[in-house]
């Protein structure tokens, strides 16, 4: 049996009202529905409800699929609190106008709540006019609009704080190339000499403050070497099955690996170079092993972001290298379960994958609450060797 006495619907049901549509969000499914019920009255007394409960998602899908608008035209339904119950982009559910939107769309929908038809005209990414009418025998609105496309109104201050962060992301990743660079040409090490090379990691270690450790991979595969000392534990892994080691090994050539689970135990990436013998055969590796949130938030303090704008560091690939929120670095935009309820947020990272540098928008969490906010964004690459990454900074239009 479950309890159902704390739900919002409950009381206005047994006192004998008939709920037409209360929204409900399932915390353990992620499914969005509303329950529409009526009491059941016996000698004047409520003893009981039937009621059903609606799946959204479902519904949302079956409507688009039977309105069949043509692409400049969109279509939500919102109930009489403004709440949106269906909509064209199913990412909207459950969203507010009156509280996520342009002051024009505010206007518009305040207005539309006082009357049973007519139509509305806000800005919302262009110009929208929509017609709407109260649906028969429910206090919800139905509203179609057509869509004029804007061009996305990048503030000059996001403009500028990506313009200072990306040359200092990209300089910091030149610099610790180069550094690797510069001191296997300088030291020219003896790889059979433990010593030196010892002391060449130690010197690559000291001289970079923004890595984690420096080592030495052999042509198997097996870190042989790592310095500093906190590290030596980890001499004698076999790290032959990781995705830039077999790259390595296999075509010996600088690179900016991919994001992957460190033996530290921590998501990292390393900048690698080749390391020849006095034959000029190849040898092994010397890495760098790089933490992006250690790496990368005193940058952020650097290029002076502002508190109310978030960063996120995106490869290619769809993994996300780096968050404000520390529970998403690692995660895959395209195939992890918590991204996959939000449509734009989807098409957005595809566009962002595809091109070095854009701009767009799409709904999703706010940071640290559980509230869904339209963000905007604007991108641009930072690129190492093969690897590019595209760094995304994102504002709330309508906060």
């Amino acid at each position: 049996n479950l309890n159902l006495s704390n739900r919002g619907y409950f009381k206005p049901l047994f006192a004998g009202n008939t709920v037409k549509g209360f929204p409900i969000f399932s915390r353990s499914t992620g499914k969005r529905s509303v329950f529409v019920a009526v009491p059941i009255v016996m000698d004047g007394k409520v003893t009981g409800a039937l009621g059903i409960s609606v799946f959204l998602d479902e519904l949302n899908a079956r409507l688009n699929k039977d309105l069949d608008l043509p692409p400049h035209y969109t279509w939500y339904i919102l109930n009489e609190e403004g709440n949106t119950m269906l909509d064209k982009e199913r990412d909207f559910i459950f969203m507010s106008p009156l509280t996520q939107g342009s002051d024009s769309l505010r206007k518009g929908v305040a207005e539309a709540l006082k009357h049973e038809s007519g139509t509305i005209q806000y800005q919302l990414d262009g110009h929208r006019e929509a017609y709407y009418r109260k649906l028969p025998n429910f206090e919800w609105r139905m509203f179609i609009a057509l869509v004029e496309e804007g061009k996305t109104d990048v503030p000059q201050k996001l403009q500028l704080t990506l313009e200072r962060f990306v040359p200092e992301l990209q300089g910091q990743l030149n610099k610790i190339d180069a550094s690797l660079a510069a001191q296997i040409e300088k030291n020219g090490v003896n790889v059979h000499n433990e010593s030196e090379v010892r002391k060449l990691l130690r010197t690559l270690f000291d001289t970079n403050p923004e890595i984690v450790d420096a080592t030495f991979i052999d042509t198997h595969g097996v870190l042989r070497l790592a310095e500093p000392s906190d590290y030596k534990n980890f001499e004698g892994s076999d790290l032959s099955s990781q995705e830039h080691v077999i790259a390595m090994l296999k075509n010996p050539q600088p690179l900016l690996s991919g994001g992957f689970v460190s033996v530290e135990d921590f998501l990292g990436m390393v900048i690698a170079r080749p390391l020849y013998d006095s034959s000029n055969h190849f040898a092994g590796t010397i890495s760098a092993l790089i933490r992006p949130e250690l790496f990368i938030t005193p940058m952020i303090g650097k290029s002076m972001i502002p508190e109310d704008y978030e960063l996120w560091i995106m490869q290619t690939d769809g993994m996300i290298v780096y968050d404000l929120d520390k529970e998403e670095i690692g995660k895959m935009l395209f195939s992890d379960p918590i991204y996959q309820a939000y449509d734009s947020l989807l098409e957005l990272g595809k566009k962002i994958a595809a091109a070095p540098e854009g701009e767009g928008s799409y709904i999703y969490l706010a940071q640290g609450l559980e509230e869904k906010v339209i963000k905007k964004v604007i991108w641009k690459t930072v690129k190492l060797h093969d690897r590019e990454w595209r760094v995304v900074l994102a504002y709330r239009p309508y906060n």
